[in-house]
Parts: C-alpha cells; sequence; structure tokens
C-alpha cells in the first residue's frame, strides 16, 4: 500500500482479523498500532513480531489502561516498564499513544514532568498524545506531538478526516475490527 502523502506510512490498527494474519499483513502495510491498552506485550511476541517484519516496517502501540497519570513511585515504574518494553522494537519502533482521560492541568503538568524524567532514563520515544481540549496547550507548549494535529516532530494520525503534509504515521480501522469490538462491547 503507498502512503497516503509522502513520508508517511499507512497501516491498521491492529492486524486481527486481517486474512493471513500478520504474515500477510505485513506484505500488504509498512506499518501496524498494536493494543497495548490491557497489558504490555510480551518480550517474545515482540522478538516474534520484530523477526517477521521486513526492513522498515515500524511497529506502533496505544496504551494503557493503568497509567493514572497521577505522578506517584507506581506510575513511575508502570511507565519505565511500558516504554522500555516498547523500546524492545529497536530499529523497527514507530511511536506510542497515550491516551489522557480528563485530568486537571496543573496536576497533568506534573504527570508530564514525571514522564520526562522516566524518558531520561529509558531512552527517548516517540509520544503522541489524545487528551482532552484543555490538556492540548500544555501539551504543544511542551513539544509535544498531538493525534490528529501538524505543527509536532511528526504525525500521528488516526482515522483522521484530512491527512496533512508532513511525515509520521496513520492509522485506519479495519472494518472487521470494528465487527469485533461490537461483538466485545
Amino acid at each position: 500500500m503507498k502512503p497516503a502523502r509522502e513520508g508517511i506510512l499507512v497501516g491498521l490498527k491492529g492486524y486481527r482479523g486481517f486474512p493471513g494474519g500478520f504474515k500477510a499483513y505485513r506484505k500488504a502495510f509498512p506499518t501496524v498500532e498494536l493494543s497495548w491498552w490491557h497489558r504490555v506485550g510480551d518480550l517474545r511476541t515482540i522478538s516474534r513480531l520484530r523477526a517477521l517484519a521486513p526492513e522498515g516496517f515500524r511497529f506502533s502501540v496505544v496504551g494503557h489502561k493503568h497509567l493514572t497519570f497521577c505522578p506517584t513511585g507506581e506510575e513511575r515504574r508502570t511507565l519505565r516498564r511500558f516504554l522500555r518494553r516498547f523500546r524492545r522494537f529497536g530499529d523497527k519502533a514507530g511511536a506510542v499513544r497515550l491516551l489522557v482521560p480528563e485530568v486537571a492541568p496543573e496536576a497533568f503538568a506534573a504527570w508530564l514532568d514525571l514522564l520526562e524524567e522516566v524518558l531520561k532514563e529509558v531512552g527517548p520515544v516517540p509520544l503522541a498524545f489524545q487528551a482532552p481540549g484543555d490538556l492540548k496547550p500544555l501539551l504543544r507548549s511542551r513539544g509535544h506531538v498531538l493525534v490528529n494535529e501538524g505543527g509536532g516532530p511528526f504525525l500521528y494520525l488516526v482515522d483522521p478526516a484530512e491527512v496533512p503534509e508532513g511525515e509520521g504515521y496513520l492509522y485506519r480501522s479495519h472494518p472487521s475490527q470494528e465487527e469485533a469490538s461490537a461483538l466485545h462491547s
């Protein structure tokens, strides 16, 4: 599949339900967004997927429900584990999409401080935030990427209405994924 625009890798939100599984998916798309919402990917799965992926393929992840967005020691451990595990994709790592709930901007600023400390420990990870409107100015002021918005160091698009110019990732829902989600809701 061709990029939506030059420099944008296009894939699906997951490869579940794709005919032929990941072996067929990797031939049709240059990237995939894996769900780490319920749990972080295990090391064997990451190693297997990484080994099966062709040169230039990128894995992004969305997650994870155990993040509290409160700066605590437990949150530090959760973030560290999550980000270190993502870095196991090595040169095939794409970006991480974080879904931020409604939280007070002051509390979120403290959480971003914690995140920046953890990133100094584990190393850089491209992050994209899907956040409520009142948190977006804070994220922009700190130079973070916002989902479906240009202006950051890269694009991270999820089922976008329009595709802006730039480099990054675009993930679409697959019709079979929508049917599967309806069955599991």
